[in-house]
Formats: structure tokens, C-alpha cells, sequence
């Protein structure tokens, strides 16, 4: 059976059947249901407190843009909350408007509030996405979520910085002529942080290759070996371009003299699955953490995503094959 088949849902009938999980919940994807509207209720409530005292016409119209991605994102949730009977917080009242003036509360104090804010919500977002395990659907919309949340987090943070509110990080100093575009000394070391693990990950994955038997399993990896060396091209030049220093590159192959029976496929998928798992949160705090190279920002939010795009993949073909691990289900009362 060809990948395609396999993850393409509309064109394969036998993986249309083994996804019941689109009326089934784990006990933790209703936690995430609970959490992710408490957290946008929450968001929704603390911008319409803060627009009162909004000056600049512009931060006011971005703001209201947020707002209404919010809407959005709360309906979806409250129809799955409905759907799966699952207990939800109580809502932030319709309108929340005084006239009251106070000097205190200017448009930076806000701007750094709701930025500070956009963060926490980020990796709470990212977090929904890997514990969403069973339900289909559900990772589909946190994975929508989360690229609207960083589009979003993106304007807000470009508004910032022609405004003047950002804060400006130590540059990575080097000894030679500036670029156009300075590099801060943390985007130097998730620089290096992400052509190191991408070295692990090529190396660790050469090796797996030697006992997976399952073919269309090779060919998944195959696929991930293949983005991780164009990736790695990528990043290499961009660390030659700043003189960062370098990790140590992986041999340029890892024969095995093991015997091939004694390493499961299952095995492979759940180490390979939990390297990517972990190779998530460094996307997202290199992709937040890029605040002064917009370039190099644009790169780490283009790999967060295939990232997740790949851990997708991992998520439906591990239960396809039995793999993946078995979570606790939600009962509806």
C-alpha cells in the first residue's frame, strides 16, 4: 500500500475505517478542550478590558483583528465541548466598556501584556496539538489554531517593533561587517540548537533504517530523511552567513551489524514519535524567541510547521499499525 494511501484519508478506504476516532476523546484531549477555551475566554475578557485604553488607532484595529480569530476559535470549541458533552468554564461577559481614563495604562504596557500573553498561549496551543492523540479532528483545528495564533503573534510583533515597544536583545558579535540584518545572541544558539538536533535526528534515523521492515513505513522515514538534509542546507548556509560555530556532522553512513529481528518496528515509531515530540517545543521557542532577524524568524516558523505536519503523520499511521500508545478515554456522562 502506497503512503499516499495511507495518509490521505479520502483516497484510501481502509484508513477511513480504522479512524473511529472522530467520536471517540481521550481524557486529555477534554482537558485541552476545558483549557484551550478557558485560555481564549480569558484572552477575549483581557482585550476588551484593554481596548478602553487603546490611543493608537491602528493597535486598536490589530487588536479587534485578534478578537475576532478568537470568536472563531471559541465556537469551534464550545460545538466540540457540545459534542463530546464536555464540561466548559463560564463565558466573559458580552461587552466590557468604561470610560474611565487612567495615564498609567499606556499603549506599551498593553502591547507588552498581550505580547507576554500571546506566548504562554502559544505553547499551550503547541502542547493541545501533541496530546491530541485519538481525535483527528481535534488536532486538525489546534494545528489551525496555531498557525492563525502565530500569524497573529507575527503582526502584533512587527507593530511592536516599528512602534519602538520591543525590546532590544544583545547582538552575536562577530568580527565581520554587519549584515542588514543583525543576529540577537539567543537566535545564534537556536541556530546551532537546530542544526545540532537535526544532525541527531539524521544520524538516528540512518540507523533505524537498517531494521525497519515495514515498507511504507521506510518510505514515511525516507521522507522525513529527505526534508531533514534540505532543511539542514538551509541552516548551515544561514550559520556560515552569521559565523556561528557548528556541531559536528553525523558519518555519511551507519551500517548495523545487529540483528534486524531484535529491533521492532514499533520500537522505531515510538523513538522516532518522541524525538519529534520534543523537537516541537524547540521550534516553537526559536520561532518566539526570533524577534530580530525577521529571515531567520520566517525559517523556524516554515520547519515548526512541517514539524507538525510530520508529527500528524506519525499520529495517524501509528494507529493505523497498532503502534502508537493506547491513552486514556474520556466518558461522556
Amino acid at each position: 500500500m502506497k503512503i499516499f494511501r495511507l495518509l490521505n484519508p479520502k483516497n484510501a478506504s481502509i484508513f477511513k475505517k480504522s479512524l473511529t476516532a472522530e467520536q471517540e476523546l481521550s481524557s486529555m484531549e477534554a482537558f485541552n478542550i476545558w483549557n484551550s477555551l478557558r485560555a481564549r475566554y480569558l484572552s477575549f475578557e483581557t482585550y476588551q478590558l484593554f481596548r478602553n485604553f487603546v490611543h493608537d488607532r491602528e493597535f486598536d484595529l490589530l487588536l479587534s483583528q485578534h478578537q475576532k480569530h478568537f470568536q472563531k476559535q471559541i465556537k469551534i470549541l464550545e460545538s466540540e465541548a457540545s459534542k463530546f458533552k464536555v464540561k466548559v468554564p463560564d463565558r466573559p461577559p458580552e461587552y466590557l466598556r468604561t470610560s474611565v481614563h487612567i495615564d498609567a495604562i499606556t499603549d506599551r504596557m498593553i502591547f507588552r501584556k498581550i505580547f507576554s500573553d500571546m506566548l504562554s498561549e502559544l505553547y499551550l496551543l503547541s502542547s493541545a496539538i501533541t496530546t491530541s492523540t485519538v481525535n483527528d479532528n481535534l488536532r486538525s483545528h489546534y494545528m489551525n489554531f496555531v498557525k492563525s495564533h502565530l500569524t497573529d503573534y507575527e503582526n502584533l510583533y512587527k507593530f511592536g517593533k516599528l512602534k519602538g515597544w520591543v525590546d532590544v536583545e544583545p547582538a552575536f558579535k562577530t568580527n565581520k561587517p554587519g549584515e542588514r540584518e543583525e543576529l540577537a545572541t539567543s537566535e545564534a544558539n537556536h541556530l546551532w540548537d537546530h542544526i545540532n538536533i537535526r544532525y541527531q535526528q539524521l544520524q538516528l534515523t540512518q540507523i533505524f533504517m537498517n531494521f525497519i521492515h515495514d515498507q511504507d513505513f521506510q518510505l514515511l522515514l525516507n521522507r522525513g530523511l529527505t526534508r531533514l538534509q534540505s532543511q539542514l542546507k538551509v541552516l548551515e548556509r544561514e550559520a556560515s552567513k552569521y559565523e556561528v560555530p557548528m556541531p559536528d556532522k553525523p558519518p555519511a553512513s551507519q551500517p548495523a551489524n545487529i540483528d534486524p529481528e531484535v529491533m521492532e518496528d514499533k520500537f522505531v515509531f515510538r523513538t522516532i514519535f518522541k524525538g519529534i515530540e520534543d523537537a516541537i517545543n524547540l521550534h516553537i521557542q526559536a520561532t518566539i524567541s526570533t524577534v530580530r532577524n525577521d529571515n531567520l524568524r520566517t525559517i523556524f516558523s516554515k520547519y515548526l510547521d512541517d514539524e507538525f505536519k510530520m508529527f500528524n503523520d506519525l499520529v495517524r499511521y501509528g494507529k493505523l499499525k497498532g503502534w502508537a500508545h493506547k491513552t486514556p478515554m474520556y466518558r461522556k456522562s
